[in-house]
Order: structure tokens, then sequence, then C-alpha cells
């Protein structure tokens, strides 16, 4: 039986990979910003909701595996 550890594994890596990239550009931005204005023009709700929404995708993730794994660790014991 296939048990799809490696994909599962393989989609977390993804989405953390993903999802570091885009938080690590957004603080490229704000850090160029600042330095190339002195100041903050940017448009910081927005800017909270992006880094929200990469947040939900890293939980997203973890939670398709932890429960893909209880559900199959309880196939196991039956």
């Amino acid at each position: 039986m296939d048990s799809g550890h490696s994909s599962k594994a393989f989609f977390l890596v993804m989405v953390t990979i993903v999802g570091s990239v885009l938080l690590l550009c957004a603080a490229f931005v704000l850090a160029w910003e600042v330095v190339s204005t002195g100041t903050i023009h940017t448009d910081l709700v927005g800017l909270s909701a992006f880094v929200g929404s990469v947040a939900s995708l890293f939980a997203t993730a973890g939670i398709t595996k932890v429960c893909s794994e209880r559900k199959e660790k309880k196939c196991e014991y039956e």
C-alpha cells in the first residue's frame, strides 16, 4: 500500500520554501523602502494581511500532514 509519505513531506517542504521566499521578499522590499526613503509609505495593513495569508498556508500544510499521519496510525493499529 502506498502511504504517500514522500508526497506529503514534499508538499510540506515546498510550502515552507515558497512561504519563506515570499516573506523574505516582503521583508526586503520593506527594508529597501526604509533605506532609500528613510520612511515607510507601504500600506502596513495590507502587508499584515499578506503575512497572515502566508502563515495560514504554513498552518494548513502542517494540519494536513498531522491529520493524515494520525489517520494512518489509527489504521495501522486496527
